[in-house]
């Protein structure tokens, strides 16, 4: 089914409802398939007609190459929140840790063109999702999809990436690391066949799928009409959490997250607040997980982290003196302390610790 054209999964469900079973749908006849509405002519004559057996060769070629693990609707592996959208994907291609699908998740997208704001704060909440033990869901588009993909590695967590092609191909070609990352660190998702293009169409369907498989979706930056809207608007429809994190009046990334937040989605400044609205039920970090994180850092990193405090901010010149570092060599050792969630960066370049 998966190969027809015209036959979506919404359809696909549709028949299985009528004629009991996948299989029943491929062995009634041409009159009682076309009186099912949506059901025309040619529709009916491909759902009758032989099995391509040479499209079924060249996919299981591909699976076998990539790894691909199929995981269909009926599978236990199968996640329960994406089964509860009108419109779930009959069958998922997964390139990586499959058992990410049944992880609690959150959803984070965003511009593909998003301001040093926006980068950061994509970071950020990804990061802070991260250690707190949920899985970041999102697209691996340019810009802030990626920012948060790449963040979530970093601090060691786990991370989702739903594709509007085929999970062997690499879109855009620019993200071919971070593509090779997700398929071993966490796990490439796909409801189009092996070798599909990332044609426009696809998009709005992937879209679907990041919001059904998540509790909430988070909107970093977005246009007045974005990709990242649309997926707002599937989590609402989905009765998921929509998160939306302002930004300034003038700024064009900024007019969709300003709006949604006009249309009732939850205004988020920092990771607490959604965690907050998911129940309480999930903490960012832990004493145990923020040793482990302090014993990872080298030296440099400890000595700049001792003239570091949690409850008082120091300016960069200031702690260069302390740390006996130039202020751009500095600079590189607290991105790295930064990204780990050991410190926090404050407006004008005041510095202190998290924890």
């Amino acid at each position: 089914m998966l190969s027809i054209p015209g036959v979506g999964p919404r359809k696909t469900l549709d028949l299985i409802t009528e004629f009991g079973s996948l299989e029943n749908i491929f062995s009634v006849d041409y009159k009682e398939l076309t009186r099912i509405p949506g059901i025309k002519d040619k529709i009916a004559r491909a759902i009758l007609g032989d099995p391509d057996e040479e499209l079924i060769a060249g996919q299981n070629k591909l699976i076998d190459k990539f790894q691909v693990k199929l995981v269909t609707l009926w599978d236990e592996s199968y996640p329960e929140q994406l089964k509860q959208i009108y419109d779930p994907p009959i069958a998922l291609f997964c390139r990586g840790n499959v058992e990410l699908l049944t992880s609690d998740s959150v959803g984070i997208v965003g511009t593909r063109t998003p301001s040093s704001y926006g980068k950061e704060i994509s970071k950020e909440f990804s990061r802070d999702l991260a250690q707190s033990g949920l899985t970041v869901v999102s697209g691996v588009a340019k810009g802030i999809d990626t920012s948060a993909h790449e963040a979530c590695l970093k601090a060691g967590g786990q991370t989702i990436a739903v594709l509007g092609n085929g999970v062997d191909r690499v879109y855009p070609a620019e993200n071919r690391g971070i593509y090779d990352e997700l398929s071993t660190k966490g796990l490439l998702v796909s409801e189009f066949l092996m070798g599909s293009k990332p044609d426009a169409q696809n998009f709005p369907r992937r879209n679907r799928i990041i919001s059904g498989l998540t509790m909430g979706t988070i909107v970093v930056e977005a246009a007045e009409r974005s990709g990242s809207l649309i997926t707002a608007y599937f989590a609402l429809d989905q009765n998921r959490e929509v998160f939306s994190v302002p930004g300034p009046v003038k700024s064009r990334q900024s007019k969709g997250t300003n709006l949604l937040i006009k249309q009732g989605a939850k205004l988020v400044e920092n990771v607490e607040d959604v965690l907050e609205e998911l129940g309480g039920k999930y903490t960012i970090g832990n004493s145990q997980g923020q040793q482990e994180l302090l014993i990872a850092t080298d030296p440099v990193e400890v000595a700049v982290l001792e003239h570091l405090s949690s409850t008082e901010d120091i300016h960069i010149d200031e702690l260069s003196i302390l740390a006996k570092q130039t202020t751009f060599a500095l600079l590189g050792t607290l991105l790295q302390l930064e990204m780990k969630g050991l410190i926090q960066q404050l407006p004008g370049k005041y510095f202190k610790r998290r924890f």
